[in-house]
Formats: C-alpha cells, structure tokens, sequence
C-alpha cells in the first residue's frame, strides 16, 4: 500500500497546482477528477470551487500528461468522477462512466471511483435503486475492459451496507469492486465498533480508497445517529478523529488490498 490524495485536496489546502502541491507534501500518488468533457473543469466540494487544470480529452493531451508524469516521478491510482445513477437521463451517466474508463485505460491506471445514486426520488424503493445500479454497471462493464468500476459508500442510499452487498452480489464481476471511504459509514450514523465491522467484511471487495475522519462525543460514538448529524462540525483530521486508520489498514492488509490509500482530509 502506498500513500495517496485527491487533487481536489491539493488545491483546496492552498497549492497553486496538483504537481506543485505532491511535490511540497512528498506524495508520488493522487486521484484525478474528469468532468463530462474528459477534463479535470471546475470542481466543487464543501463550499468550493476550483479548477483542477487537467485536460484527457484527446489522445495528444493524454500523451503529454504520461510524459508530464513520468517527468515528475507521479503517478495517478484512480480516475473519479461525479456521476449518479438516479438522474432521469442516465445514458449520460452511463456514457460518463464509459468515456472514463477509456481515459483510465489509456493511463494505466487500474480503477475508476464511480457513486451509485446520490439523489433518491420520493417513492423509489431501494430494489429499484439497486436493480438500476447493477444494469449501469453492468452494461458499463461490457462496454469497457481492464479497469475496475470502484463504487464508493457515498450518500445516505450508498452508505447502507445492504445496498453495496446486494449491488455486488447483482453485478457478480472481479472487475467491480468498491472505493472505501473511510469516514463515510461513520457519517452515515454507525457506531463506531460497527463502521470497522463492516469495513472488514467489504475489504475483500476493496479496489481504491478516500481517508478520512469525524469525531462525536462520548455518547454519540457507540450509537446509530442520523445520516449528517452535526456535519460537518463533526469531520476532524485524520490523527484527530474517533476511527483508527491503523485498524482500517490492517484489515486491508489481511485481505489481501495493495493499493492506494488516498487521503481526503
């Protein structure tokens, strides 16, 4: 395993670019945001906004980019993008997904963080949301090779371990795996002691990862809490918060996981 971090983070610390920040922080690995355009656009998480500067979207700018890479010592350990399966016109979500794989494949990188749905619609039962979840996937693995779709515990729906399971067991593929977010099931309201539970029994599904951390008082920790509650007072560094990572690694490790660990801090 190695250490990693999301270029978004990069820039959002205060870093005038993604290859200027790796190099002040001592990092070799990063992930790399694609809009619908194949291009790392304008960016938007807590509040910010921020454009990432990278262009994918012809076969000459990814040519430069490996040569701007191995120039640099870096290397990329997964492509992410922002997509989601509730949206009415999911051929485009489809075609997002298709089209960063093929950028993913052409930069040897081996995995593709990918949501499931982000937005549910009012009288959608979740059967619904992983039936629709699975034929995405699946038709996306058809229309792609090599890399692996990474699905992260992300949003109310997506952090549900019942979700990711039935989603996995439908899609049944070597090539589909999950991104791990660390803090995630954490924010959605597990107790503590259940959030490192359930992270052992999907790290053999394991194929990318986000770190980060959330504390709550005493009392909060080891009971279900509503999904949110107190984000994002809650997140705190990743030294400083409730979940031990060195627990987390380990039982990666134990399952056999060589990959990134991409901080998201």
């Amino acid at each position: 395993m190695y250490a990693a971090i999301r270029d978004f983070t990069v820039v959002w610390v205060g870093y005038r670019d993604v290859f200027a920040g790796l190099k002040d922080l001592g990092l070799r690995g990063f992930e790399l945001y694609v809009d619908r355009n194949l291009k790392g656009g304008q960016y938007t998480d807590m509040g910010y906004t921020f454009s990432l500067g990278f262009d994918l979207s012809t076969d000459q700018k990814r040519r430069t980019l490996i040569e701007e890479l191995e120039s640099n010592g870096l290397t990329i350990c997964a492509v992410l993008v922002e997509n989601d399966f509730g949206r009415d016109d999911i051929k485009a979500e489809i075609k997002w997904v298709v089209d960063a794989c093929g950028v993913a494949s052409s930069l040897g990188v081996e995995a593709v963080r990918i949501n499931s749905v982000m937005r549910p619609k009012l009288g959608v039962i979740e059967e619904e949301y992983v039936k629709r979840t699975a034929q995405c996937v699946g038709e996306i693995l058809q229309r792609t090779k090599d890399v692996s779709l990474a699905m992260e515990n992300h949003g109310v729906i997506g952090n549900k371990r019942e979700f990711l399971k039935a989603v996995l067991d439908a899609v049944n593929s070597e090539r589909m795996g999950l991104t791990l977010d660390t803090g995630n099931f954490y924010w959605y309201g597990y107790p503590l002691g259940e959030v490192y539970k359930i992270i052992e029994d999907f790290a053999p599904h394991v194929a990318h990862t986000h770190l980060k951390n959330l504390t709550f008082p005493e009392n909060r920790k080891g009971v279900m809490r509503k999904p949110g509650e107190d984000w994002p007072t809650s997140a705190a560094t990743l030294y400083e918060g409730d979940i031990d990572h060195r627990r987390i690694v380990e039982a990666l490790r134990r399952a056999g996981y060589d990959r990134d660990l991409t901080i998201e801090d």
